[in-house]
Formats: C-alpha cells, sequence, structure tokens
C-alpha cells in the first residue's frame, strides 16, 4: 500500500524548475506550489530579538531569543513569502527528528549549516522562508533560562510572528545598538509546526491570539502541561520540570551527539539554569509557584501553562497529529484541545496515527507531506485546494489501514455504561452489566497497593483479585470499536484518608479450553511504534545541489557527507507484537481530589463513607476483536502510568459492585456492545409501557389515510434504550375501516416484550354538495341622532364651543364614503357669526361593508374676544352624505 500511494505522489519533482529567478509569487502545479527557487542560492541569516521584561536567568538584563532563517534568494520586498517557523528547545542538545539532527555550523563562519527536518529542503524551493525559533535560554542562545512553556517562553516564540509582521525589532547580535535586521521579504502569513515541545510552544503562540500565525501543526504536542506530567493529582515523575526537562534542553557546554566537530561557541548555559530551575521551579516549600510535587495537584504553575483554557483567543487553523498509543505525551491533550478549538469555531483537521510519540513523516510520509504541502499553501498562499472540504478526521484502524472520519470521536459514537458487577463468587471476576443495581452482591472488597505496576495489575485476570478487582465481558461475538475518552465513575469506601483509585482498560485475547489465551497482534509500543530501516529516500532538494536534485518525491538515494544539508531520510517499518493482553486506556485519581484538582481545595475522605470518584482515563481508538474479551481493571496505583503517584499504601477499599461503572465511547452505542455480547447475558423481556387510545380519523380518500400516532415507551433491566416498533407504523397510510396495531419492546440482547395493541380506525366521508343561498339588497342608510346645540356664547370672552351627535352607518357596498356640506357660518337673522362652523368625524370611510356603526360628529365654534353677538339664537342647516363608488 504505501509503495502503491508513493508511485501516485511520485509527479512531485524536487528539482528546481526553469525560470526560477523570475518568479514572483507562488508558481502552481497541479494545484499545488512549484519548486522554483534554487535552493543552493538560499539566503541564512540569524537574528536576535530581545524580550522586554522578560529575565528568566535572573541576571538583571532582559533575555534575546536566537532566530535563524533560511528563505530563498528572490525573496523581497516586492516578492513577498510566508514562512514556516519550528519553535524549539532542542536544537543544540536532543535534536530534532528520528536521525537526532541538530543544528551545526560545520565550517565555524557564524552561519547555521544543519537545518533539521525536511522543511527547508522541501519548501524553500516552493517560496516559503523556513525558520528556526530558539526557545528561550536554548539553542544558539547565549541568554536566558527555559522556564517549562512558561508566559515567558511563550513570549520569545511568538516575538518571531512579531518581528516578521514588523512590530519588534531584531538585531544581528545581542546588542540594541547593532545593526537592524527587517523581514521585508515577509507577506505576513506565518505557521508554526514541530512534534511534542515544538508542537506545544506552537500551541501556546496560539492561545495568544497573535496577529499574522495564520496557522499551527502540533504533532504529539502538549495543550496543558499539568497532564503531561501529572494526572489526578498524582505525580509522573518527581522534580521532572526543572530538574529533568529545563536541564535537558540547555546547552550542556559539548556539541550534542553525532555532531562532533561543528562549531557551537556556546557558553555551559546548563550551570546557569539548573540552580535557578532547582530553586523556583523543583522547590517542594514553593507550593504554589512551583511544581508541586508535594501535592501533585494544579497550582497558580500549571494554570499559567494551561493553554486550552485561551483556546477563544485562537486565530490560526490547527492541524494536530498524535500517535494514539503516545505514553510520552498523551492523548488526553489532544482531547482538551480538539474540544476546545472546536467550540470556537477553529478551522481544525486531525490525524491520529497508530503509533506512540512519532510525526506522520515516520509513519506515512508521502500523504503527510502532500497534506502539509496543501495545507500550508491554502493557508499561507491562499491557494483554493479543496483541502478544508475533505473529511477533516484520518485515523489509521490497523497498521498501515487508513480511513478519513466527519468527526472525532469517530463517526457514530455513543457513550455506553457498563457497571460494575459482583458474580456470587466474591472471590472470581466479576461482570460487566447495562443498567445499575444488578450482580450477585452489592460490594467487592480489595487491598489497594501503592506499588502495583501495569501488569500486575493486568495479568490473570481471572486470578487472584487480593490487590485489585477485574471485571470481564463476555467473549465478543463481533468487533466492538472504541473512539474516545472513557470515564470512571467509582464508587468507594475507604479505610484511610486517603487513597489512590486506577482504572486500566484492557483487551484479553481469545480464551482457549486450557485458561491460557491466544496471542494477538498490534503495533508495537516498543520504538514508538517505528523503525528506521537502511534503505533511503528523497523528501527534498539539497546543499550540494547534487542529492535528490533531479529525483521525486519518495525516490532512493543515498546520504551524502554529514556536512551537506540534504532531506535524503531513511525509510521506516512498523513493528508489530504478539500478545494476549493489550492495555488500552487507563486513568488514576487521588482520592483527595475527587471535587477538584485545584491544590488548596483537597480533601482527606472520611473513613468509611462511600464516595464517587470520578475521572477520565486516557483517550483513544481500539478495536476489539470477535473472541475477545473487555476487562476493566479497579486497583490502587498504576506505577507504570504514574510512577511516582505515591499516596496510602495497603489501602482496604469497598467497591460498590451496584452502581459504580465505566463508560465507554462505542461506535453504534449500547446496542453494539450489547448485540457483541460486551455485557451480561439476560432474558428478562423489557417492559412496555402503555399504548395510546384507540384513533378515529375521517378522510375523503377512499383508499384510506396516513395516521401518526406516539410510540410508547418502555424500560429494560439491562438495555437503557429498549427499541419499541408499532406494525403499521406511525405516518403509514390504513385502509378504511379498523386496523389493530401491535407494539414490541425489544432490547439489544434480543428479548421481546408480550405485544400490546389499539385501534386506529378510519372512517370514510363522502362529501355532497347542497347549494344554500339568499340574497342581499343594495342598501346604503344613514341616521342622525339628536340635533346638536352649543352651550350659550358669551360675548367678549374668546372660547372654542363644542356640540356633538351620532350618524349610525349601514352600507352593503364594498366601500363608502360620509361626508357633510359646506358648513358655513351660523346666522342669527341677518347677522353671521365671523368665525366659521366646523365639523368633524370620529370615523368618515369603510373599505368593506358595515351594519349599524356608531359614528361620532363633533361641531366646533370659535368665538373670540371681540367678535360681535346678536341676542338671539344662531343657526344653519347641515346636509350629510352616505355615498359609495362599488355598490
Amino acid at each position: 500500500m504505501r509503495g502503491l500511494i508513493a508511485g501516485v505522489l511520485a509527479l512531485a519533482m524536487l528539482a528546481v524548475g526553469t525560470g526560477a529567478a523570475q518568479a514572483q509569487g507562488p508558481v502552481l502545479e497541479n494545484g499545488k506550489t512549484k519548486a522554483v527557487y534554487d535552493y543552493t542560492k538560499a539566503v541564512k541569516e540569524r537574528v536576535f530579538i530581545p524580550q522586554p521584561g522578560i529575565d528568566q536567568d535572573r541576571n538583571g538584563a532582559d533575555d534575546w531569543v536566537t532566530v535563524d532563517i533560511i528563505r530563498p534568494a528572490e525573496a523581497s520586498a516586492t516578492n513577498k513569502m510566508p514562512a514556516i517557523i519550528d519553535p524549539s528547545p532542542y536544537y543544540t542538545t536532543l535534536c530534532r527528528g528520528a536521525e537526532s539532527q541538530c543544528m551545526a555550523d560545520w565550517d565555524g563562519d557564524g552561519v547555521n549549516d544543519r537545518w533539521p527536518l525536511f522543511y527547508d529542503n522541501y519548501f524553500v524551493p516552493r517560496g516559503y522562508a523556513y525558520v528556526l525559533g530558539q526557545m528561550n535560554g536554548t539553542g544558539m542562545s547565549v541568554h536566558g533560562c527555559p522556564m517549562h512553556g512558561g508566559t515567558g517562553d511563550i513570549a520569545g516564540e511568538k516575538s518571531i510572528v512579531d518581528w516578521l509582521n514588523g512590530r519588534v525589532k531584531a538585531y544581528k547580535s545581542t546588542s540594541l545598538t547593532s545593526e537592524e535586521v527587517t523581514a521585508a521579504w515577509h507577506n505576513g502569513a506565518s505557521s508554526m509546526i514541530g512534534k511534542s515541545y515544538d508542537g506545544t510552544l506552537a500551541n501556546g503562540v496560539a492561545a495568544t491570539g497573535v496577529e499574522g500565525l495564520k496557522t499551527i501543526v502540533p504533532i504529539s504536542a502538549i495543550s496543558q502541561w499539568y497532564t503531561y506530567s501529572r494526572n489526578g493529582g498524582t505525580v509522573q515523575s518527581t522534580n521532572y520540570p526543572g530538574a529533568y526537562l529545563n536541564n535537558l534542553v540547555t546547552f550542556p557546554g559539548t556539541a550534542p551527539t553525532g555532531h562532533a566537530g561543528a562549531v557551537y561557541n556556546l557558553p555551559n548555559r546548563r550551570a546557569v539554569c539548573t540552580p535557578i530551575n532547582q530553586a523556583e521551579i523543583d522547590d517542594d516549600n514553593q507550593i504554589d509557584t512551583g511544581d508541586g510535587d508535594r501535592h501533585g495537584d494544579i497550582n497558580t504553575f500549571w494554570d499559567q501553562r494551561d493553554y486550552v483554557k485561551n483556546a477563544g483567543k485562537v486565530k490560526a487553523s490547527v492541524l494536530i497529529a498524535h500517535g494514539f498509543q503516545d505514553d510520552n505525551v498523551r492523548m488526553d491533550q489532544v482531547d482538551v484541545w480538539w474540544r476546545a478549538l472546536r467550540a470556537n469555531n477553529v478551522p481544525t483537521k486531525l490525524w491520529l496515527l497508530r503509533a506512540g510519540h512519532e510525526d506522520p513523516f515516520e509513519s506515512r510520509r508521502a500523504e503527510w507531506v502532500d497534506t502539509l504541502h496543501r495545507w500550508f499553501d491554502h493557508w499561507l498562499y491562499g491557494v483554493q485546494n479543496g483541502i478544508m472540504s475533505e473529511k477533516p478526521v484520518t485515523v489509521e484502524e490497523e497498521k498501515d489501514v487508513w480511513k478519513d472520519y466527519g468527526s472525532w470521536p469517530i463517526d457514530g459514537t455513543q457513550d455506553v455504561d457498563l457497571y460494575l458487577r459482583a458474580t456470587d463468587n466474591p472471590a472470581a471476576a466479576g461482570t460487566l452489566g447495562g443498567l445499575a443495581g444488578g450482580g450477585a452482591a452489592d460490594s467487592l472488597t480489595y487491598l489497594a497497593r501503592n506499588n502495583s505496576s501495569e501488569n500486575t495489575l493486568m495479568n490473570s485476570p481471572t486470578g487472584a483479585q487480593t490487590n485489585r478487582r477485574v471485571f470481564l465481558s463476555r467473549p465478543l461475538t463481533k468487533d466492538v470499536r472504541l473512539s474516545g475518552t472513557p470515564l470512571a465513575d467509582v464508587a468507594a469506601a475507604l479505610d484511610k484518608t486517603q487513597g489512590n483509585v486506577s482504572v486500566t482498560i484492557v483487551d484479553y485475547g481469545v480464551l482457549n479450553a486450557n485458561g491460557t489465551r491466544q496471542n494477538f497482534t498490534q503495533t508495537s509500543r516498543s520504538s514508538e511504534g517505528v523503525d528506521l530501516v537502511a534503505a533511503r529516500s528523497c523528501w527534498g532538494v539539497s546543499s550540494d545541489g547534487v542529492t535528490c536534485q533531479n529525483a521525486n518525491v519518495g525516490d532512493p538515494c543515498t546520504a551524502p557527507a554529514r556536512e551537506v544539508e540534504h532531506a535524503c531520510y531513511q525509510n521506516i517499518s512498523k513493528p508489530t507484537t504478539n500478545v494476549a493482553q493489550w492495555r488500552v486506556s487507563r486513568g488514576i485519581l487521588d482520592s483527595s481530589n475527587r471535587d477538584t484538582l485545584w491544590f488548596a481545595n483537597a480533601s482527606a475522605v472520611k473513613i468509611g463513607e462511600t464516595n464517587r470518584f470520578k475521572f477520565p482515563t486516557i483517550p483513544t481508538e481500539h478495536i476489539f476483536k470477535a473472541g475477545h474479551q473487555i476487562g476493566i481493571v479497579i486497583g490502587g496505583s498504576n506505577t507504570s502510568f504514574m510512577g511516582a503517584a505515591g499516596g496510602n499504601d495497603n489501602v482496604n477499599v469497598t467497591l460498590d459492585t451496584r452502581t459504580s461503572k465505566v463508560t465507554l465511547p462505542i461506535q453504534g452505542g449500547y446496542a453494539a456492545a450489547a448485540s457483541a455480547g460486551l455485557t451480561d447475558a439476560e432474558t428478562v423481556a423489557p417492559t412496555l409501557g402503555d399504548v395510546p387510545a384507540d384513533v378515529l380519523v375521517g378522510t375523503t380518500d377512499a383508499s384510506g389515510a396516513a395516521v401518526t400516532y406516539t410510540l410508547p415507551t418502555a424500560t429494560d433491566n439491562e438495555d437503557p434504550s429498549p427499541l419499541v416498533t408499532c406494525d403499521p407504523a406511525s405516518g403509514s397510510k390504513f385502509q378504511v375501516g379498523t386496523t389493530t396495531v401491535t407494539c414490541v419492546a425489544k432490547d439489544a440482547n434480543g428479548n421481546a416484550s408480550a405485544p400490546k395493541t389499539f385501534k386506529v380506525v378510519v372512517r370514510h366521508d363522502v362529501p355532497v354538495d347542497v347549494p344554500v343561498g339568499g340574497s342581499v339588497p343594495a342598501t346604503l342608510a344613514l341616521t342622525l341622532g339628536a340635533a346638536a346645540r352649543f352651550d350659550p356664547f358669551v360675548p367678549g370672552v374668546e372660547q372654542d364651543y363644542t356640540a356633538e351627535t351620532t350618524a349610525t352607518v349601514v352600507s352593503t357596498a364594498g366601500n363608502a364614503a360620509l361626508s357633510v356640506s359646506a358648513p358655513g357660518h351660523l346666522a342669527n337673522g341677518a347677522f353671521t357669526l365671523a368665525e366659521p362652523l366646523r365639523v368633524e368625524f370620529s370615523k368618515a370611510a369603510w373599505t368593506a361593508p358595515v351594519s349599524n356603526e356608531t359614528v361620532d360628529v363633533r361641531f366646533k365654534q370659535l368665538i373670540k374676544r371681540t367678535d360681535p353677538l346678536r341676542t338671539g339664537t344662531y343657526a344653519k342647516t347641515l346636509t350629510f352624505t352616505l355615498s359609495t363608488t362599488a355598490p
């Protein structure tokens, strides 16, 4: 399969095309940027970025971050290009990639000659700059100290994006008086990529919301530092951040392995930084601002290194790659980050490898390089290549068998509660049920140890249960797929104020008649599931202009001398192992952290009191094969998981076997689990609830009518959601007459309830038209009320007098209008009032027939202070008219 795919992608040429010197902007071929820039002429430079207000080596001066860049010679202010940044603390210590490549100055000219990984060899000819961002106090830096991914470490890598976008300054040396260096060649779009700590820094920088960081590709990366070296209030190893990891990444004064002879000219930074790390991080007296080994809980130190809480600030798209067999940076780092990014509508893509702490380049090279190529083209050059229209999740189902999905956990996954049940033999392994309350006993006991290895917990599942409790499914009748994060909810009482509770989920092979188990094949956890082989292949061009120069991607090659920067890498194989049992997932909780992981709020349990211990186990992908058994092991500490978990030893635990459960995310949900025989066998039928009352409907359709009704509900002793079906189904077309509907409930184990029935009666209605009518004569009628009369007019006093009457309107017309003749002036014999009479209607128009509607008619007469008035009565006759234009 790999050879086939490599052949398909072999059309991608690594050699430089013609006309490179004239190229302006990206040159596309088959929808992807084409290699048109001469790698042998690429510009290499080193710049230093000051870190105002950050002094991690505590020398009273601001730190500096070192940055090395390689870019096409043609990159300029008129031919701008994006940057691919690999931020890392490992460039002069642990090195990068499967072949442990470090930065190296082979000829001592002060310019970097070794650019780890294939990114420069492949992407620089295609119009990208490649940037080695060295974390504070690491790499070629002579200032600063690492602080375990803290705010200063993140600020240093963020400053690279800020410099590329012109927001901060960089210099040719670590002096503010040295020559300033600008990035006029940059097009404003940057990415960050890297494995492990490198990808972790990318996550941290993206979580600042920095402008110009368009995408990140975190590979086997951390999103929450606490759960990297801690879990559930327990510790994996003591003094890890300061004494181990920070020590590991600082230059020790000698060249890294395999790089003897290279010129580094670096002081022993380890001697400077180790005492600082020990005093500020490892000191157990610093219970809030140090690593917290004394309590193992979340404190301010770890909270400052939680990038997930700032997922809402992320502006970059995110392509995550992770091995779900990674026991170094575990899958819980992916799960929380993926969910947070998706919740904040961040564009995402996910690759899950059947491997350990590895890069997809060491697992599925041709496809990964092609994916990266299209991803960077889209997000950094704006190429519309359709990559965001593809399914976002790619999972390695089995060794070298890959499948794409629309989501993760994969499509169709549902949480399934598996209740831990006792059998009638308290010394035997228990079983798994679908609902609470089952089993033969209320509780089981075991003696929790604080020094149990994983194999001790898993081995001989039907053997002694003294220091653990094993619960087994029946042998599966078909495959069961787990996808996502299992959740433990263990109810137990302890005989001490503290103890650790662990859960291990195990795949046990087929049980033979003699009690042994058959082996099955898994991708090995040794060497992270990847081995290098002698043969090599091309994944980019080289600095000598010869190696892989006229080759296709994946063509065989011979590595040149180490001083030649090249991408002729060893091919890989994937070792497998035959096992009778396989740990699928694991988790642990310090009982003091049953309510919170915050150190100040941890609390002892009350001896003998039952508490619920709820915690996740590590997310994963796994297929339990038919014939296998799923095992859930409850124990004390799992030292193969959290080696320094500590806690009390020899804790007597009373486990509630009525309500304790572990929830597994299973494709197909409970139905798939039960049909595969995961839960206890049982023959109890579901209880079907009340069916609807008889239904009566009428229809003019002689063939019948569609009738809907509400399905009855059902309960079951195992199946939380038994299936209820009725025949004929709701929404069916029922014939005229009486039809009996029969309803049955069936559980996932195949047990069916007694049927219940109700009737649907469809009445055929035959309509007969009978004309009925009557006529309305044309009518316009207007009736006026009593004559209106004003109060007596008072001479010499200005006043507006009013008088009222009513009009009653009857109209059969389509419209009607009420009007009055010109009011004129009131007269008293030969004398008339100076001011005119005014008439107002409360309504004067209708757009439809009206019957006996009353209209208020108001008369107004203004008498001014100087108006002459004659003794007697002033009056006038007015004519009111009701009219229509639509009789």
